[in-house]
């Protein structure tokens, strides 16, 4: 395991996950070229940010159905990567990165299309992978990190072919990285280590290279703009007032469920009483002081 002090924090005022944050070292391209190189162990080269971080289908089609992803990134041959960051759990959020790469793939071919006819279109496709950093834990195993791609059933092959310039890709894949998962005795690979460790934001046990270096100089507030500043500010502002209606409607949903076992337990006491179970063999059976069940007899009119 990790000898790092689990409470100590590299940055404890942000978090490398924070969406400003995470946005901010993925828009350096040189950056996000290492992380996809560490994490899809794919021969990159160079790597165009995309314009925008929405992927929107036709309105008149979908209704003005979108999805918004944290970041999307092409690779010198093609390859489209999307990035998607989530700090807390959703149930349906493996069904999300699946819309995403769907999308995506629609789109790519509604921009290809123009006046070609549709059969050739194929033939022009590139693959569209997905890259997810998930601080919450979502699969059931010790492992933090996974790669999910289409394999036969029988015999585990991949599934590989051709895109426009790529050669014997798998058509789509899937990268999850748990970090509350990660145990540096398990992963081997140095450049994986040091993305992990990186985003976990506590103290490194592996040494940070030029890249890890430069990236967290992105975090240092003094070297921020103003804007960025404030653009931060507001988000910890967001964050804080979603933090604390999350910890009341919890406190407010436990304390209902309290109110609910009381009145159930009531309501059984009340019920042995009528039957004519004694206070004593009641409080001998639940637990509830003798005077309490008394007190509920009385206000009941239970003799």
């Amino acid at each position: 395991m990790s000898l790092s002090n689990p409470y100590s924090l590299r940055h404890p005022n942000l978090s490398p996950t924070m969406d400003l944050i995470a946005k901010k070292i993925f828009h350096q391209e040189h950056l996000t070229a290492d992380f996809i190189k560490s994490v899809l162990r794919l021969p990159v080269q160079s790597v165009e940010i995309l314009e925008g971080t929405q992927i929107q289908l036709e309105e008149e089609d979908h209704l003005g159905f979108y999805t918004a992803v944290d970041v999307r990134a092409q690779l010198d041959d093609g390859t489209q990567v999307i990035i998607e960051v989530q700090v807390t759990r959703q149930r349906a959020f493996i069904n999300r990165l699946m819309a995403y790469l769907a999308n995506q793939i629609s789109d790519n071919l509604k921009r290809s299309k123009k006046d070609k006819p549709t059969h050739t279109l194929y033939s022009e496709m590139n693959p569209v992978y997905c890259i997810a950093l998930l601080e919450q834990e979502y699969f059931p195993d010790l492992r933090a990190f996974r790669t999910l791609s289409l394999r036969d059933d029988e015999t585990l092959e991949p599934l590989l072919t051709d895109f426009k310039i790529s050669r014997q890709r798998p058509p789509m894949k899937f990268a999850f990285l748990e970090l509350s998962k990660y145990n540096r005795d398990k992963i081997n690979d140095y450049n994986l280590r040091k993305w992990f460790e990186f985003f976990r934001n506590q103290p490194f046990d592996v040494p940070a290279d030029r890249v890890i270096q430069e990236a967290e100089e992105l975090l240092d507030q003094t070297r921020w703009t103003k804007e960025e500043r404030q653009m931060f500010d507001e988000k910890r502002r967001q964050q804080d007032h979603y933090e604390a209606t999350m910890a009341q409607i919890y406190y407010e949903h436990e304390l209902a469920l309290e109110e609910r076992e009381k009145a159930g337990k009531e309501q059984l006491i009340l019920t042995m009483l009528k039957n004519g179970v004694s206070a004593q063999t009641i409080a001998q059976q639940t637990g509830m002081e003798e005077v309490k069940i008394q007190e509920i007899a009385k206000k009941n009119l239970v003799e």
